[in-house]
């Protein structure tokens, strides 16, 4: 069948199962899974890809046309890549361009139609398609699938496309010949004017007015001229879309949406340029150009979020006069319809300014980044200028954004960091200098460079002096240990030893000594920004080499513009052309470079960088001033974090290399990916997840999935050349080496560093960024291990087990946290495929955490566990039997350590049985109730029970004090405890079953038959209750008089018995947090879902206070070990700033509630019905400013008292030579807790839209307000400052400094 000349279907090059490039077969674009037949050939069947879209049909050209004459006409009935059935030009089995099957506008072309819709029989309605409309749908599919790295992989694995000139790699070709065929399309003379029309065909407004405005100018009154006035505006506004036309729109679109295809369409706007009709379409370049610069300009402003102030102080955000993007308000519904379809592929409001507000802001970084890349491969082919046209080529623009940044870190330096517009210059500068550096590497391929690459060497200098390097003072906000976003501390955890390790200790010990002295200097590339300069660097220092003698990352100097040829000069002899075959040539930019104009002139296309270059003397116009509020970095700049890196100590070298050895792709990895090709392959993925990510519009349409998101990310595969015989691995020859062989390792390594970075859940926060959601990247993790069975599952066991023993000591508990949690998903949704061997190697540390002294391995391995069991229906039961093996000592440490004995259930007393039968059972009243919690006759049998305990010092806070209110929290949360010990009966019976099932496997010939009896009425055991956490806050809501009579009953109490005064408030709150105890001692300390829901109907009911939850928090938190005191010295659990979290965001809601009803209420609770005439006359302002000051003054106090319990708790840590647990916790989560305060005050108190609206005050207004209040930065470093001379140990001083920094950083 490979024979050219077949008559029955053969492949002119290469056929086989998927077909070749004209070939029978499944055929395809030629290949693929696009289906159809060659040229010549019989189409064949389509197969279904889960990522390609099912409209692409047949092969290129595909028919069922016999060999012959009239056959050549390409006609075909499989259809092709443009259209569901038929080619484009006719044939047997369904017409031509025009006909009735298949083509652009063939009636059969399968196009765009998706799946069909059900019909309604009783309607008599048809449903009508705007044709052109159509057309653009299926435009839009061909030139997004144009570059597609994964077709085109197949087309190349199947198809003899030759090497051509020995410069373009398979792949990089079958684009190339995807974009040549599509420019033929385009640009022939019967499509031209339909897919190149550009510029509008209506006439401008001036235009159609014009002999109507004459004669009545002198009439016009007031009104009018402010009319005209603004439709003059209006008419100022540029349609940028519609002057480049739809095509340019959009290839651009597909430019900075697409991060893995940007030479192709590079590749297009040359060829359509060269193609293009010179007559009626001319300029396609420059019309491309235009439109890019003006969202470049448009979006560098969103992602520095550049504000404007108006002359009459409103505030906006810059714009670059761009039309189209205006709101629906006031257009009639089909207006608005319209303008829905149109943003279709656009997020919507909520994804782009909902959860931490930077969704736009990020896209539109992503945007400038690959616009940067796009004129990068536009400069190389020769359409944009790369240095002749001073700054509006590209290096001259990319000078200007340098000396911007410079600027703007220069400025922010002199503002000493410590007020909110020093902080936002200073990350501006950063996230321009990201931008620099990462366009940088795609022109150093070009072949004459000239000085440019001499400019560019200052440029990464100037960046390394005075933003980035280390003489610019740059600190990562990843920086181990004092950065406030670090997923590493400064030093190791004080794990509780497993076995008996004394030998191991001494060695610790010494390289302890050892790393003391690395640790006081920071890490030398912490974040992404600074492997960025080191990978530029690098590639700048390789001379007149190009980067591809330095890394395999293809992308660089991909050249898919190489394939195009057009037509050469006819053939002449004497003067005249002669007839004869033209050859081809390679295709070439015949135009003068293009500029580029980052101004535009009166357009203001930027507004960010003249106000950088001239931050002090700017001047707007018409009184406008400019501000920058980038007040976020989070998935801009990511932490760094190197799991598969050789191993650095030479004594684990044999160990490490035998494993490797029978790990050939990890090996190949490791020795064939270089520090550069890491950094852009990490790169790669980040791209993708941010471009690819699923979104919602605001038209309801639902784009992209997980799965898609993975099929994108594998798609990096293709962009790495072979590695050089230098590189190779020992004992294989560097020619068979695949290039993309151990790739797995590095995807992994780069997802799972960003899934410990992220926020994790629960933190009444969402994440920092949308690329950061922990949910999103553990689906998209898990869909990669079903895309590529073979190869995942392998690499993540060997990551999670290289980060458990290597890195866990060292992670700060968000980042241990994170992990577990992402483990336990993964595993549930993957049946729990594990081995067996890792959970028995991880079982002794389980155990030695449990035994009193924490480990951080130990309390890893209990959150991963606890995770599956809540996401799981059958709960710790279905982790027993289906995950850990059997009779693990795991079942042991893990779901019954501390289980009480059953003996514990019977030692409820009489009281408190009576008490849980009214509350729960009898559905007695709730005021008979709070008189019987507060009766003489409750006091006396309680006391005849159990006796009075001693209250020596008579202290508020003794258990014996508030022993009616800690009796009605028990009988009230009863429910719960009688599930917990029901699920730890059910638990341990599963356990014990599964032992004696192992035993008798193994010959033992117990009687399992009384076993499974006993296992069948344990799982027959119901709840009594439907929804147990329902009920609960079901019933705090109905009993809380109960509650509320008991405290005050226990009050008095202790007020008529307590000698001097007693301070009302702080009594108040020793019996809050006796509630609270009890509550802690009853929820799993795991559950933080129950324990969060729990405590916050609390607080809403006004039963216990959010300075009392933080005082809970940071004392036992629940702890059953603590002494009768019960005030210091308790247990910190990791999760203590999340409850703190909760609470100040209940404290603000509270006090903007209060202030609202306090400007309407005119006393006796009318102010809902009569309205106040001075409401209308209320200064904005001056209403938000009163709004933020009750925020300050209700949450201010709960933050000082949580900086002054951390320094004390800090202060106690004894440790000298490792980082103790609870110290970490403590310091960490200071960290986490102010990024969840400043994100609540935002939220709440800055984006309210009522009394005062929002955009009124910014984050520099919270951060004065704090400063106010002595609660600042600076003020709370001192706090941590003055605790130093207290520190027990060495390890204390050193978390305290470091608290200190992060403080001032933050605040």
């Amino acid at each position: 069948s490979s024979d050219r000349h077949s008559t029955s279907g053969g492949g002119q090059h290469q056929s086989g199962e998927r077909g070749g490039y004209r070939g029978e077969g499944r055929g395809g674009y030629r290949g693929g899974y696009r289906g159809g037949g060659g040229r010549r050939g019989r189409g064949g069947r389509g197969r279904h890809h889960p990522y390609r879209r099912d409209d692409y049909g047949g092969g290129r050209h595909s028919g069922r046309g016999r060999h012959n004459d009239r056959d050549d006409r390409d006609g075909g009935g499989g259809g092709g890549y443009r259209g569901g059935r038929g080619g484009y030009r006719g044939g047997r089995g369904g017409g031509g361009y025009h006909g009735n099957g298949g083509g652009y506008r063939g009636g059969r072309g399968g196009g765009d139609r998706g799946p069909r819709q059900p019909a309604n029989r009783f309607s008599t309605e048809t449903k009508s398609i705007d044709p052109q409309y159509a057309m653009m749908k299926q435009l839009t599919a061909m030139v997004a699938k144009m570059g597609d790295l994964g077709g085109a992989a197949d087309v190349a694995a199947t198809t003899d496309i030759g090497e051509g000139d020995g410069m373009l790699r398979p792949v990089v070709k079958a684009i190339g010949t995807n974009v040549s065929d599509l420019v033929e399309v385009l640009c022939g003379p019967n499509n031209a004017a339909l897919f190149l029309k550009f510029g509008s065909d209506e006439p401008s407004n001036n235009e159609a007015n014009e002999n109507e405005k004459e004669g009545n100018d002198d009439s016009m009154n007031n009104e009018e001229a402010a009319a005209e006035e603004l439709a003059k505006k209006n008419e100022n506004k540029i349609n940028a879309s519609e002057q480049a036309g739809g095509l340019s729109t959009l290839l651009l679109s597909c430019a900075y949406g697409l991060p893995l295809q940007t030479p192709s369409y590079a590749a297009l706007t040359l060829g359509v340029d060269v193609k293009a009709p010179k007559e009626t379409h001319a300029g396609f370049a420059k019309r491309c150009i235009e439109l890019g610069m003006r969202i470049f300009g448009r979006d560098l402003d969103l992602a520095l979020e550049c504000a404007v102030t108006n002359g009459d102080g409103t505030s906006h955000n810059a714009t670059n006069g761009i039309s189209g993007d205006s709101a629906t308000h006031g257009l009639s519904e089909e207006e608005q319809v319209a303008i829905l379809k149109q943003r279709e592929d656009q997020r919507c409001f909520a994804e782009q300014f909902g959860g931490s507000g930077n969704g736009s802001q990020i896209d539109a970084y992503c945007r400038v980044k690959l616009l940067l890349r796009y004129f990068a491969h536009l400069a190389t082919i020769g359409v944009v200028s790369l240095e002749e046209q001073g700054e509006m080529s590209l290096v001259g623009m990319l000078e200007t954004l340098v000396e911007a940044a410079s600027r703007a870190a220069h400025h922010a330096s002199e503002g000493g960091g410590r007020d909110e517009k020093s902080r936002a210059l200073l990350r501006a500068s950063q996230l321009l200098a990201s931008l620099v550096l990462s366009t940088i590497p795609y022109l150093l391929n070009m072949p004459e460079m000239g000085n440019a690459r001499n400019r560019l060497a200052e440029m990464v200098d100037a960046l390394e002096n005075n933003v980035v390097g280390l003489s610019s003072s740059y600190s990562s906000e990843y920086d181990p240990g004092s950065g406030p976003a670090s997923i590493l501390l400064k030093g190791e955890l004080d794990d509780a030893p497993v076995g008996t390790m004394d030998d191991d200790d001494d060695d610790e010990e010494e390289e302890d000594d050892d790393d003391d002295d690395d640790d006081e200097q920071p890490a030398p590339c912490a974040d992404t920004l600074q492997d960025l300069l080191r990978t530029v660097r690098k590639l700048i220092s390789a001379h007149n080499d190009s980067p591809s003698t330095i890394t395999r990352f293809a992308l660089l100097d991909d050249v898919p513009w190489m394939a195009l040829t057009t037509d050469g000069p006819a053939p002449m002899e004497g003067g005249m052309e002669m007839e004869g075959t033209i050859e081809k040539v390679p295709m070439s930019y015949e135009g003068e470079p293009l500029m580029l104009d980052l101004i535009g002139g009166d357009e203001h296309r930027c507004r960010s960088i003249p106000y950088l270059m001239s931050i002090e003397n700017y001047t707007g116009t018409e009184g406008e001033t400019v501000q920058l509020r980038c007040h976020s970095l989070d998935g801009i700049i990511y932490g760094r974090l190197s799991i598969f890196d050789a191993p650095p100590n030479p004594d684990d070298y044999d160990d490490e290399e035998d494993a490797k050895k029978t790990n050939p792709n990890l090996e190949s990895y490791v020795k064939t990916f270089s520090l550069v090709d890491r950094f852009f392959l990490s790169d790669a993925v980040r791209d993708v997840l941010t471009c690819h990510r699923p979104m919602v519009s605001d038209a309801g349409a639902e784009r992209n999935t997980a799965k898609e998101v993975a099929e994108q990310i594998w798609d990096v595969s293709h962009l790495f050349k072979p590695p050089v015989a230098a590189a190779a691995v020992e004992g294989e020859d560097s020619n068979n080496l695949e290039a993309s062989k151990g790739i797995e390792y590095g995807i992994i390594e780069t997802l799972l560093s960003l899934i410990v970075q992220c926020t994790p859940p629960g933190s009444s926060m969402p994440s920092s960024s949308p690329t950061n959601s922990h949910l999103y990247l553990s689906r998209v993790l898990l869909e990669l291990t079903k895309l590529k069975p073979s190869l995942i599952p392998q690499a993540i066991v060997l990551a999670t087990s290289d980060m458990f023993q290597d890195f866990l000591p060292s992670f700060t508990p968000t980042a241990r946290e994170n992990l577990a949690k992402w483990l336990g998903f993964h595993l549930v949704n993957t049946e729990y495929q594990w081995p067996k061997a890792y959970w028995d190697h991880w079982a002794p540390y389980a155990g030695a955490g449990a035994a009193g002294k924490r480990s951080s391995r130990g309390e890893f391995i209990q959150m991963a566990l606890n995770n599956m069991a809540i996401l799981s229906s059958d709960g710790a039961v279905a982790v027993v039997k289906e995950c850990l093996p059997a009779g693990s000592a795991l079942v042991q440490t893990v779901f019954l350590n501390g289980h009480p004995d059953k003996e514990k259930e019977e030692e409820v007393s009489s009281t408190e049985k009576d008490l849980i039968n009214r509350l729960w059972n009898t559905s007695e009243d709730p005021d008979t109730i709070r008189q019987f919690i507060i009766s003489d006759e409750l006091s006396e049998s309680h006391t005849a029970a159990t006796g009075i305990t001693e209250n020596a010092d008579n202290s508020m806070t003794h258990r014996s004090v508030w022993w009616r209110a800690r009796l009605a929290t028990r009988a009230l949360f009863h429910p719960i405890l009688r599930e917990k010990l029901r699920t730890a009966r059910v638990t341990e019976n599963a356990w014990k079953l599964q032992s004696k099932s192992a035993a008798a496997d193994d010959g033992g010939g117990d009687d399992d038959n009384a076993n499974n009896e006993g296992m069948d009425d344990d799982n027959n055991e119901e709840d009594e209750t439907e929804d147990l956490l329902a009920d609960v806050l079901d019933a705090i809501s109905r009993f809380k008089p109960v509650l509320l009579a008991a405290l005050a009953r226990d009050a008095d109490a202790y007020d008529s018995i307590a000698s001097g005064k007693v301070d009302d408030d702080a009594l108040l709150l020793a019996g809050e947090e006796s509630i609270l105890q009890e509550v802690g001692n009853i929820v799993p300390k795991w559950d933080l879902i129950m324990g969060s829901a729990l405590m916050e109907c609390l607080m809403r009911n006004g039963i216990v206070s959010g300075l009392a939850v933080a005082r809970w928090a940071l004392t036992e938190h629940g702890d059953e070990s603590m002494s009768e005191g019960g005030g210091e010295g308790g247990v910190i659990h990791t999760d203590w700033w999340k409850y703190v979290s909760l609470a100040i965001l209940h404290t603000l809601r509270k006090s903007c509630s209060q202030f609202e009803l306090s400007k309407t209420d005119l006393g006796g609770g009318i102010g809902m019905i009569i309205d106040d005439g001075n409401t209308d006359n209320e200064d904005p302002a001056e209403t938000a400013a009163l709004r933020l000051d009750e925020a300050l003054k209700s949450t201010v106090p709960i933050l000082k008292y949580v900086t002054e319990r951390a320094c004390q708790g800090l202060a106690a840590c004894a440790e000298e030579k490792k980082i103790p647990l609870s110290g970490a916790d403590l310091v960490e989560g200071m960290k986490c807790l102010l990024r969840a305060v400043l994100f609540h005050f935002n939220s709440i108190v800055l984006t309210s839209s009522s009394g005062g609206g929002a955009g009124i005050l910014t984050a520099a207004n919270v951060q004065k307000g704090f400063a106010s209040m002595d609660a600042d930065g600076e003020k709370l470093a001192l706090v941590c400052q003055a605790a130093i001379g207290s520190c027990k140990g060495e390890q204390g001083k050193r978390l305290l400094q470091s608290l200190s920094l992060s403080l001032e950083k933050m605040l």
